[in-house]
């Protein structure tokens, strides 16, 4: 008996190796890919000076083609996977890709604000159809008790582009002028299409679906409030790190140079805090992550409003909150494929509009506080807005009616007329 439960534990654990060698390079350029996406919406936050000067208009025209990316990309994400859900995901993500390089070429060309504002909401449509659809690939190349440990290393593309898009194209622009940025992403990814062309192999078709099957998803009880948890995570992330630098000037006392290194930090961080949710996608289920991480970012934001005037006790607080935040968001993706693994790549092109959705919410939230209430408010706003999530997560938990819930989800799937 020993002897059989050895070899079988030795083949699983051959399974596993051979699996993990399959798939490292997959998920590395569908990581490659997040980057390029993220790098496609934060370059212009970089590069905003440059841009209103180059063009003519005020920083705020500039900050409205930012706010009309995170829009547009909210908007077409779950519709692309209704109308364009049918492709093969390759083809799908390979399209996004495409578009969204050619949306930054375009607007290194563009001479005009209007001809920038087309060619943002051009690269919007594209990156839209790339995060989800990259995900989706992810989970689906491994074993569903190792999805959590793939989409970690997914999101990875996010966290590092998170962490060096800005400054770096603040760089660049000064380097060689926004034009020149615009290029660079343009560039990066075409680079990121040819690594997905070159690793991922699936070409199968995907599942078409129809408006019923997303008004489905949005009635279902448990899918709609797991959804609604990152819009309210984000809401509370961005209540407070819109306006960090001010809150670690006036609440802290630190300089503009020692601010500016906390947000490096904060960044540096959030790569130990992505490699931390890939042990606990082995160790925890996706429920215990969030659960464990929205509580930890929660007390940090209790911290941030309560703390002492410390450089030390705040730079602690900003690891934590990375760490914290980097490993709630592989684990709330893998929660909805848990959820939903039939419809996976239309709930996390939901969780990808609710996720952008709450940062625009969050920065709203963040710029009426400071005018009106000042900036000792935000944290309190983050407070609320994370319990918000929490308590969507808990209604979501209790709602979830197993195998009932995903074969009424199913029924609703298949394109009607």
């Amino acid at each position: 008996m020993s002897s059989t439960i050895s070899s079988t534990s030795a083949a699983a654990q051959a399974a596993h190796r051979h699996e993990m060698a399959t798939t490292r390079l997959p998920l590395m350029a569908l990581s490659f890919s997040y980057f390029a996406m993220v790098s496609s919406s934060l370059s212009m936050v970089g590069a905003l000076p440059a841009i209103a000067s180059g063009l003519g208009v005020s920083h705020a025209d500039v900050a409205r083609l930012i706010a009309v990316f995170f829009v547009v990309y909210a908007i077409a994400a779950p519709l692309i996977q209704i109308r364009l859900g049918h492709l093969s995901r390759r083809t799908l993500i390979l399209g996004g890709l495409s578009l969204a390089a050619l949306g930054a070429m375009l607007s290194a060309l563009a001479p005009t604000y209007t001809m920038m504002l087309a060619a943002r909401v051009l690269t919007a449509l594209g990156a839209a159809a790339i995060g989800p659809v990259a995900s989706a690939i992810g989970a689906s190349m491994v074993a569903p008790e190792r999805q959590g440990r793939a989409l970690a290393t997914v999101f990875l593309g996010m966290t590092v582009g998170s962490v060096i898009s800005t400054p770096l194209a603040s760089w660049v622009a000064a380097a060689v002028g926004w034009r020149g940025m615009f290029v660079s992403v343009g560039v990066v990814t075409m680079l990121a299409a040819l690594a997905v062309a070159a690793q991922i192999r699936d070409r199968s078709a995907g599942q078409r679906l129809s408006p019923s099957a997303l008004l489905g998803v949005l009635r279902e009880p448990a899918l709609a409030s797991g959804i609604v948890v990152v819009l309210f995570v984000m809401a509370g992330l961005l209540s407070s790190y819109s306006l960090i630098v001010p809150v670690l000037h006036e609440r802290f006392g630190l300089s503009q140079g020692t601010a500016t290194l906390a947000l490096a930090t904060f960044g540096i961080a959030g790569l130990f805090g992505n490699a931390l949710a890939r042990w606990l996608a082995d160790h925890w289920s996706a429920d215990r992550s969030v659960i464990a991480a929205l509580s930890v970012v929660i007390a940090v934001f209790v911290a941030l409003f309560a703390a002492p005037r410390s450089i030390a006790f705040v730079f602690t607080l900003i690891v934590v909150w990375a760490v914290a935040f980097d490993v709630f968001m592989p684990a709330q993706q893998r929660r909805m494929v848990e959820l939903a693994p039939n419809l996976r790549g239309l709930v996390l092109a939901l969780n990808a509009s609710a996720l952008y959705m709450g940062m625009s919410l969050g920065s709203f939230v963040a710029g009426q506080l400071s005018t009106h209430v000042g900036l000792g408010a935000l944290p309190v706003a983050s407070i609320a807005f994370t319990v918000a999530g929490l308590v969507a997560l808990l209604l979501s938990r209790r709602w979830h009616s197993g195998k009932s819930a995903r074969l009424s989800i199913a029924q609703v799937a298949v394109c009607g007329a």
